[in-house]
């Protein structure tokens, strides 16, 4: 659906070729000197800029189109010679190739740029509204390639993980239109996970136009040894879905066999739904889902991949939520582990810290919303509760608060809003932070920690916290952080002594909370994981994503 903006910018481009079309064949004569064109688009940059309003973030890019006329004295850059520069074809054809990146040609005009090439005799007016729409639609497609469409803050508040670069921006001062646009795969996010969820989305999106879905029909549970028609469809779905590769040897497509149970384990891992190579009430609704969904959620992850940084620094600290673990890659190894995260009434958020330092037997200083919402009911409950749980009780959260006696308060009366009580854990064996906590100052105060509630990590969905991150083993964690320096033994000597220490790491870590809802897994195959916190719905949201045919007209 076309917004209202976009609408009336369509209707007021057509106005403007229809009006140029027309003057065209009343004056002109000789193709148009490079002097004319070149005064001419430095009439029509502002003017053209102003008709393309600006939506979502593009107005960075409009003004440094802008700009990169005034650095190169408004001269055209698409008109060399009087004549129009094959590569605007060729700019054409990439923008109409947008949707393998999952972003709508629409938003980079080819329509308009091909009508104005379709012009005979094309008068000045004409050639530089053509050059500046064209650098317009080079611009916002650099940028997006590069920096993703949409601003994340304004899809989510809580993920805050955006890192813009001006990579794109410096294709506007190469020397040639050919380069700029030979230029454009370069931006690109380089991760090799960015590569292989690209060509799925390729692989769907053919998949979508040529085939229909297969899908299996509801029933009792298919496994092994069954026979039927619902079976024919199971293994037809798998092929589709690439879980089983077309082999030339006879099957007989009915029958449930060995090799049938393990592609269907194949599929149900890389779903993360449970694994017992049957296909029950999960595993068929999960195999019916729609192709043209999927496609959807590999573009939705294709634009979180466009706000991450376009290098990631080789040692770095990558906490994957939907996967639940946590991925240490220090000193060209990786060394990975469990994690349990937010439950998704407190959301962990998506952004980027550094861990500057840990402490040893922390203590642990109770944030306001836990408070309020966890710890007041309990000693509504029990007055009792603090002392059981090693808590001392403080008047305030200034410098110098007063310990006061927790079991002298009638907590029945005070209530959420009134609580202004500052509440501390003392080091223990049942200290909610464990032995370690991990620091990467953040306004979120989130951070990496030690828990006593190891049978968590049994579960296979781990959304058990109240937003920090709880490590499954954080001996080995610190133990990497700090391996071949000071601060290993400075560790060692805290933890039996039991002393609450602070510890600077050796060396400070870039610290990644990602979310993905589509990843590839070492064999190359989409793993399609739970979206705990309900975040693809957002991004559906905010792109008005609509599955692109590229044999429909815009």
């Amino acid at each position: 659906m076309i917004s209202v903006n976009k609408f009336f910018l369509l209707i007021c481009i057509s106005a403007l070729l229809s009006a140029c079309s027309s003057s065209s064949k009343q004056h002109l004569i000789e193709p148009p000197s490079e002097s004319q064109i070149e005064y001419t688009v430095k009439e029509q940059v502002s003017l053209t800029l102003n008709a393309f309003t600006p939506v979502a973030g593009q107005a960075i890019p409009n003004n440094s189109v802008l700009e990169a006329y005034k650095a190169r004295g408004y001269e055209p850059i698409w008109i060399e010679n009087q004549k129009i520069n094959k590569s605007i074809y060729k700019l054409v054809d990439i923008l109409e190739q947008s949707y393998t990146h999952g972003l709508n040609p629409i938003h980079y005009h080819t329509n308009i740029i091909k009508e104005y090439l379709a012009l005979k005799k094309p008068s000045p007016q004409q050639l530089a509204e053509m050059d500046v729409i064209a650098t317009i639609a080079l611009t916002s497609y650099a940028h997006d390639l590069s920096n993703g469409r949409y601003e994340p803050l304004l899809i989510d508040p809580n993920w805050q993980l955006d890192a813009p670069n001006d990579n794109w921006r410096n294709l506007l001062y190469l020397s040639s239109a050919t380069g700029m646009v030979d230029s454009l795969p370069m931006l690109t996010p380089r991760n090799p996970q960015y590569q292989i969820l690209q060509k799925w989305l390729v692989y769907y999106q053919d998949l979508t136009s040529k085939e229909k879905d297969i899908f299996v029909s509801t029933g009792s549970i298919l496994s092994i040894g069954d026979e039927g028609p619902r079976v024919a469809q199971l293994r037809a779905r798998l092929v589709q879905l690439g879980d089983i590769r077309l082999s030339t040897r006879k099957v007989n497509e009915e029958h449930f066999d060995i090799r049938l149970k393990e592609a269907l384990i194949r599929f149900q891992r890389r779903h993360h739904i449970s694994v017992d190579g049957s296909a029950g009430p999960k595993t068929i609704q999960t195999l019916n889902v729609p192709l043209e969904v999927r496609a959807k959620q590999i573009t939705y992850n294709l634009e979180r991949w466009r706000w991450l940084p376009s290098d990631l620094e080789a040692n770095r600290v990558w906490v994957d939520l939907t996967n639940y673990t946590v991925d240490m890659h220090l000193n060209g190894e990786l060394t990975s582990m469990k994690v349990v995260i937010g439950k998704p009434e407190r959301k962990t958020p998506v952004f980027k810290g550094l861990m500057t330092y840990m402490v040893t037997n922390p203590t642990w200083r109770v944030p306001h919303r836990i408070a309020r919402e966890n710890l007041l009911p309990k000693l509504q409950a029990d007055p009792n509760y603090l002392v059981k749980h090693g808590y001392k009780l403080y008047s305030s959260w200034s410098i110098g608060a007063k310990e006061l006696d927790s079991t002298k308060i009638n907590w029945k009366k005070i209530t959420e809003s009134k609580l202004s009580y500052r509440f501390e854990q003392q080091p223990d064996e049942d200290n909610a932070l464990g032995q370690y906590k991990f620091m990467f100052p953040n306004k979120n105060e989130i951070y990496l920690h030690d828990t006593p509630a190891k049978h968590l990590f049994r579960k296979t969905d781990r959304a058990f916290s109240s937003g920090c991150v709880r490590l499954e083993n954080p001996t080995e964690f610190a133990r990497e952080i700090t391996k071949g320096s000071k601060r290993f033994n400075e560790m060692t000597k805290a933890l039996k002594s039991k002393s609450n220490s602070v510890i600077t790491l050796p060396t400070y870590i870039p610290v990644y909370l990602v979310y993905f809802t589509v990843v590839p897994n070492a064999n190359g195959m989409l793993e399609f994981r739970n979206d705990i916190y309900e975040r693809d719905q957002l991004m559906e949201d905010a792109m008005g994503y609509s599955f692109f045919n590229p044999k429909e007209s815009i």
